[in-house]
């Protein structure tokens, strides 16, 4: 069954059970119906015997011509024997004449004739004017003769057919059933063959309504190629900004060196300016790298417990004389002794990409505020200025890698800082989000799980 379809495996399956529990509810009820037919044959030849004994009875001696004693009747044939065992009156079926058992008294004898069929002989004897006399019962079994045995001989012979019919019907229900499955399967490799990703299976109004399996496999697959074409134009993207990125420092690497070999005096310049760019690439190449391993989850913390107010306060003091060159000035609100699980330097990078993008989109003489405090078993850290700010349509897009928004074009960076902060924010089980008006700054909100 390897190469067939599901449809026709589902047919041939259920035709096989179906043979099966049909077989068996046949066999039972031939079994069933062909014993009680059979002790129906019984009771009625051993009634059959029981009458005769009692008119031979009544009549004594006299009962050899008596008209009212019935040798046959209702299928059964009496017959009357002398003690000795010689026939003296009645009928016995030609066919049995050769192969009629001894005379036993008050059992029941099964023998078949030369076609087969069973027959069932009662012997019984009793005393009549001194002598014994035996009163013999012989009667066809009526399973072979019963109009249950005819329907069941029939059924046999329509069996087949229904079953053929029944099997037929099922595998055009079933191809019906599965045909929104084809309709699938037809659309993956319409979009496999022309990588055509904004197309959708088309989902039938019935699976609608009734939102069944096949509405959820169909609404499963339109999710995945959703996220299937949002992952591939984000990669494109991804491709596009990182080949931009690379292709400023690299330019100038590439000119800066050139200009070392033809002039020496230059030659020291370009040396600083060529590591300057190393440097510039080096980090674009380590966030990056950090941010792959964050999609793969290959991302490795080393965990610990760390001393976020601590972290903080380091932090606060490092970007405090960046700050200086813009006149801003760092305030802090930083609770004592809040500890929290996690990769310290990690964590602190975090705060630091806030940091310098607050310092560096801060206002002029304005002022960054880092702000810490435990809230309902999280350790909430707050970064706020009064910078640019940044306006609501750029607000969803500012975690995505290599964004920037314009007003932040000509100030260096690569637009990834955001977009590690999301990232190891998350792997820490942690959370952040943003508020913020064009003109009147922003505020950055990093939750993360309090030690316990």
């Amino acid at each position: 069954m390897g190469k067939l379809s599901i449809t026709k495996k589902i047919t041939i399956w259920y035709t096989i059970f179906m043979l099966f529990i049909t077989g068996c509810v046949l066999w039972t009820l031939v079994y069933t119906g062909n014993l009680r037919a059979s002790e129906a044959a019984q009771e009625v030849l051993m009634e059959a015997v029981a009458d005769a004994s009692e008119e031979i009875e009544r009549f004594g001696g006299d009962f050899v011509v008596d008209d009212k004693l019935k040798f046959y009747e209702d299928g059964v044939y009496i017959s009357i024997y002398d003690g000795e065992g010689e026939l003296l009156e009645g009928r016995v079926p030609g066919e049995l004449v050769q192969i009629m058992p001894v005379l036993d008294d008050k059992e029941i004898a099964t023998i078949s004739d030369g076609s087969g069929e069973a027959w069932y002989v009662y012997d019984s004897l009793f005393e009549v004017d001194d002598k014994f006399v035996w009163v013999r019962g012989v009667v066809k079994d009526f399973a072979e003769q019963s109009t249950f045995t005819f329907i069941m001989r029939l059924a046999g012979i329509a069996f087949p057919g229904l079953v053929i019919a029944a099997a037929l019907g099922g595998y055009i229900i079933t191809r019906r059933a599965f045909r929104p499955v084809r309709d699938i399967i037809e659309t993956v490799e319409d979009i496999t063959a022309d990588g055509d990703l904004s197309r959708r299976v088309r989902i039938e109004e019935e699976h609608v309504e009734t939102n069944d399996e096949i509405y959820k496999l169909a609404g499963t697959f339109n999710e995945m190629f959703d996220k299937l074409e949002k992952t591939f134009d984000q990669e494109k993207q991804f491709t596009s900004d990182v080949s931009h990125e690379l292709r400023t420092p690299l330019a100038v690497i590439i000119s800066q060196s050139d200009y070392a070999m033809e002039d020496e005096e230059y030659r020291e310049k370009a040396l600083g300016k060529i590591n300057k760019e190393a440097r510039r690439m080096s980090t674009l190449v380590n966030r990056l790298l950090t941010l792959s391993r964050s999609d793969s989850g290959r991302l490795v913390l080393e965990k610990d417990q760390v001393d976020l107010s601590e972290v903080c306060e380091m932090v606060a003091e490092q970007q405090a004389i960046v700050a200086e060159d813009k006149n801003i000035s760092i305030e802090t609100d930083i609770a004592e002794d809040i500890t929290i699980t996690g990769d310290e330097a990690m964590i602190m990078r975090i705060l630091l990409n806030l940091m310098d993008n607050a310092v560096k989109y801060g206002r002029e003489d304005g002022k960054v505020t880092l702000s810490l405090a435990e809230e309902n078993g999280y350790a909430v850290c707050s970064v706020e200025d009064d910078g640019i700010g940044i306006s609501e349509e750029d607000l969803e897009k500012i975690w995505e890698r290599f964004y920037r928004v314009e007003a932040s074009r000509s100030e260096e960076g690569a637009g990834l800082g955001l977009a590690m902060v999301a990232a190891l924010t998350k792997a820490h089980g942690g959370s952040v989000d943003v508020t913020s008006k064009p003109g009147e700054g922003s505020r950055f909100i990093v939750k993360f799980p309090i030690y316990r």
